[in-house]
């Protein structure tokens, strides 16, 4: 519950200090301007002085993507995504980009059930799921204090259940927090940088050739030696790359 709070007013805070970043005012008129290449060092800067928000990450994906750089755009909207998952325009934008990819790799569909999990937990981002924890342990403090004071069998009988479905419901809020939380700072997840990568059987440049890819694919990090990293594919293929041709979401 500490924890929720904290987060909240962190963001907060966050959010403010942005919106009144004067590099946040340059870099947004550098871009309705057009200067996408100052308008992409700009939000860098800010990103490299700390700041975390979906904003600054969905407006460097759109410079990165008028500066013609499709993995960079990819790689910042993925990371948008992550803080705000139920957000439309980054998914719009996100899902154009990847269009204009040169790869169109099936999807290996994942059980109905984590589907379906993953679907209530991206609802909302962590902010919004420590928002919510924070109203249902109010309501059920209230609707205890309630169940103090009032001496009615019928209300104090109607505040209990009350208090017990608020408990729940702050419950599973922290739990979807958290898993936002932790989702947020995964790094197991990549974006291929390069124009065109071979992908090679072993961890070495000797190794088969398997099958060449392009900039802007996301891939699996699923194990490492070395400069090497071995990605699965969403087609569930794998293979082994350097590390310098990928970037970490």
């Amino acid at each position: 519950m500490k924890n929720s709070v904290f987060l909240f007013f962190v963001f907060i805070l966050l959010i403010v200090n942005i919106l009144g970043n004067e590099n946040f005012q340059k870099a947004n008129d550098a871009y309705s301007q057009k200067n996408y290449t100052d308008a992409v060092v700009l939000y860098e800067e800010l990103v490299s002085q700390g700041y975390k928000d979906a904003s600054l990450y969905y407006n460097l994906g759109n410079a990165y993507f008028k500066n013609n750089q499709l993995a960079k755009a990819i790689l910042w909207y993925e990371r948008a995504l992550r803080l705000e998952p139920a957000n439309e325009d980054i998914k719009h934008n996100l899902s154009f980009v990847k269009q204009q990819t040169t790869d169109n790799m099936e999807v290996q569909p994942d059980p109905f059930i984590k589907v379906w999990f993953l679907s209530v937990r991206d609802l909302f981002g962590v902010k919004l799921w420590s928002v919510f924890s924070i109203v249902f342990v109010g309501i059920a403090c209230v609707c205890i204090v309630l169940m103090i004071v009032l001496s009615l069998p019928r209300w104090r009988m109607a505040l209990f259940v009350t208090a017990c479905v608020a408990f729940v419901f702050a419950f599973c809020s922290i739990i979807f927090a958290n898993l936002q939380k932790n989702n947020i700072n995964r790094a197991d997840e990549a974006i291929i940088m390069n124009k065109i990568v071979i992908v090679k059987s072993t961890p070495d440049v000797s190794g088969t050739n398997l099958f060449t890819v392009h900039e802007g694919i996301k891939v699996k990090i699923t194990d490492t030696a070395g400069n090497w990293v071995e990605i699965r594919f969403s087609d569930g293929n794998k293979g082994w790359v350097m590390q310098e041709v990928i970037e970490k979401i």
